[in-house]
C-alpha cells in the first residue's frame, strides 16, 4: 500500500518535472521565432544627433543618425526578459521537484551505541 507522503511527493515531482519541461520548451519556442517573448519593453531608437558634433559644418535636413533600431533594441530586451522569467518559473518547478522527491525518499535511522548483548534483558522498575 502507498503511503499518503509518498502518493502527494509523487504528484509533486510529476507538477515541478512538468513545469520545467514547459518552461524549457516556451524557451526553446522564442529562440527559434515560433513564438513571441513577453512584451514588456518598447524604447525608442537610440539615435545620435550630428549637428551638435558638426561645429560650423552646414546642417542638413536628416542630421540624426540611428545607431541602434528600436526594432532591435525591443526584441533584444524582451528576449532577455522572457529568459530571465522563465528561469525563475523553472526555479519554481525545481523547488517543488525537491519537496516531492523529499516526501518519496524513505528516512531510515540507524541508531549507533552500544552493541546488542545476545540473552541479557534488563528489568524495568516503575
Amino acid at each position: 500500500m502507498v503511503h499518503s507522503e509518498k502518493l502527494v511527493g509523487y504528484c509533486l515531482l510529476a507538477v515541478g518535472l512538468v513545469i520545467i519541461i514547459l518552461a524549457a520548451f516556451n524557451v526553446y519556442q522564442v529562440f527559434n521565432a515560433l513564438t513571441k517573448p513577453v512584451q514588456l519593453f518598447s524604447f525608442p531608437a537610440v539615435s545620435l544627433d550630428l549637428s551638435s558634433l558638426g561645429g560650423g559644418l552646414p546642417i542638413s535636413a536628416e542630421a540624426k543618425a540611428e545607431l541602434l533600431p528600436a526594432t532591435v533594441l525591443n526584441q533584444s530586451a524582451n528576449i532577455a526578459a522572457h529568459l530571465f522569467l522563465m528561469g525563475f518559473v523553472v526555479s519554481v518547478g525545481y523547488k517543488i521537484a525537491s519537496l516531492g522527491v523529499q516526501l518519496v525518499r524513505t528516512i531510515e535511522v540507524k541508531v549507533r551505541g552500544l552493541p546488542a548483548q545476545a540473552g541479557k534483558t534488563e528489568e524495568v522498575k516503575a
